[in-house]
């Protein structure tokens, strides 16, 4: 190849493809799920309200974790109707006209993907919060 960078237009195999594409972003979040499980072993080996003589720290730190939930309720309840709004609108829009001609299914795929977005995003926000 003579010193040519080879484009990836010029990639034949879709699998190889693929690979160019996806192991990077494999490996960011590998690396990012390493980082959270060092942060998290780091905060829990700290010590806690009880260990240095200050309860009241826990129960503000309890308070705080039911207000979070609860809010986190509350929140859902509103996103679930957006989300909801927004699959349908694009499911009947991508039925009615598809993004490929022979794709009768565009808008049943299309609204899949963002409900089990909004999902995956309200899960990782729940988990988070507690």
């Amino acid at each position: 190849m003579s010193g040519r960078w080879l484009k990836f237009e010029e990639i034949e195999d879709d699998f190889v493809r693929c690979l160019i594409c996806a192991v990077p972003l494999l490996v960011t979040g590998i690396l990012s799920l390493l980082f959270v499980l060092v942060l998290r072993r780091k905060l829990l080996s700290k010590k806690i309200g009880k260990d240095i003589d200050v309860p009241k720290i826990d129960y503000l730190g309890a308070k705080v974790k039911s207000g979070s939930i609860a809010f986190l309720k509350e929140e859902y309840k509103y996103l679930g109707v957006y989300v909801l709004f927004w699959a349908v609108l694009l499911a009947i829009l991508f039925s009615i006209s598809p993004m490929k001609k022979a794709a009768s299914d565009d808008g049943i795929r299309s609204a899949a993907c963002l409900v089990i977005g909004a999902v995956l995003s309200g899960v990782a926000g729940f988990i988070g919060m507690t």
